[in-house]
């Protein structure tokens, strides 16, 4: 697996952000045409692209025809080497049985593809997206320690990740003041938060594109402005 992919030097983007869509096809083509309407300049996918969802390979197709730069999630890891990677690790019963379902499923042109998505990316000078966590594809941001291990490793202000399937921002000051922002206690569908790198550090999770987990929650999407120094988080349905 590849370490980083620098997608360029441009300081100044309007990022589109979306992540964890577990082979669910429809939600995807939503969460683009959002993006798309949005007026984005680039993409970025922060992973977990199959798994749970019964679309897998159209939704590698998709992502692989648009070229959309995007880091390797823990399920993709997983259906890649279920059977084989004892250190794998499943969260339920059911992440394990769809791991086993998926792997079949995926086509020789896939598998190359999730193969090769790298651990990291860094869509902008300041920005770097990553699954879950620098140490672990596995980290639940649940935990202080995962966040604080996260600030800690990570190499720009804003960090980018997914997994956990929660909108959040988290912000770190020089002082060691932490603060988790929950965008969806304002009770809107759509929310925008100034960044300030000049003061802070921040890990922005996007939450998830599949709808089809337990969890059922909406599709989110979101869009880091570098020049207005926002993020905006979109709730899809």
């Amino acid at each position: 697996m590849a370490l980083c992919k620098l997608l360029g030097q441009n300081s100044k983007v309007k990022l589109g952000i979306f992540t964890d869509v577990h082979g669910d096809l429809l939600s995807l083509q939503k969460v683009l045409t959002t993006l798309e309407k949005l007026g984005v300049d680039a993409l970025i996918c922060l992973g977990d692209l199959v798994v749970h969802g019964q679309r897998p390979n159209a939704v590698v197709d998709l992502v692989r025809t648009l070229q959309i730069p995007t880091v390797g999630g823990n399920h993709d890891h997983g259906a890649l080497h279920y059977g084989r990677d004892p250190n794998l690790v499943f969260f339920n019963p059911k992440s394990e049985l769809h791991t086993a379902l998926t792997q079949p499923l995926l086509s020789a042109e896939n598998q190359a593809f999730l193969a090769d998505l790298p651990e990291l990316i860094q869509p902008a000078p300041s920005v770097t997206g990553v699954h879950a966590g620098y140490r672990d594809r596995y980290a639940l941001l649940y935990a202080p320690i995962n966040v604080e291990h996260l600030f800690a490793d990570a190499p720009t202000p804003i960090t980018l990740c997914g997994h956990t399937h929660r909108t959040r921002m988290h912000r770190l000051d020089a002082g060691g003041m932490l603060q988790e922002v929950d965008p969806w206690q304002e009770q809107d569908d759509t929310w925008t938060g100034e960044l300030n790198c000049a003061e802070y550090r921040y890990i922005l999770n996007c939450g998830n594109t599949s709808q089809l987990l337990y969890d059922r929650l909406p599709s989110v999407c979101g869009v880091l402005d570098t020049a207005a120094s926002t993020i905006t988080w979109k709730r899809v349905f």
